[in-house]
């Protein structure tokens, strides 16, 4: 045919959201993981908030691999289920506002928890590069989520051509 042109359509594998959400609530539990140890090694978290003392473990065994790996275990497993709420919640937001505000519901549960189960977290002792650096660090996370698994697959293809 002369002057009309043969669209070749090209198909990339696609995964259902679904699972799409789980695997991105992998890798930003990692990056939390990963950005608070930096934040605790550079002293912008004044000292370790957010990892529980594990009470069934021995004193040197709290310090050391087997702590931190259930450390992060625990942010993954924290990680996968508020994916999972965020997913059914705020699925069909494209913007970033609702990122922002859940990672920073997510903070707010964890100080008033913190408050009230008195856990490591006292909000009223907290300074403020602490504070400041704790804001950032669940705002980056809420956005990371809130992004990856409010917007489409940037390979679908959504305009069609007769």
């Amino acid at each position: 045919m002369v002057g009309k042109k043969e669209m070749v359509e090209m198909e990339f594998p696609t995964i259902k959201r679904i699972p799409l959400a789980i695997y991105t609530s992998i890798a930003g539990g990692l990056l939390f993981y990963c950005l608070y140890r930096f934040y605790v090694y550079f002293h912008f978290i004044e000292r370790e908030l957010l990892k529980p003392k594990f009470s069934f473990m021995t004193a040197e065994w709290q310090k050391g691999f087997v702590s931190e790996s259930l450390f992060a275990l625990l942010i993954l497993i924290c990680s996968i289920i508020w994916a999972m709420v965020y997913y059914i919640i705020f699925k069909n937001r494209d913007s970033i506002y609702p990122g922002v505000f859940s990672g920073l519901f997510l903070l707010g549960v964890l100080l008033l928890l913190g408050w009230f189960l008195e856990w490591r977290i006292n909000p009223a002792e907290l300074q403020v590069r602490t504070i400041i650096s704790l804001n950032s660090l669940f705002i980056l996370y809420g956005l990371f989520t809130g992004y990856s698994i409010s917007y489409p697959d940037p390979y679908t293809n959504h305009h069609t051509e007769k």
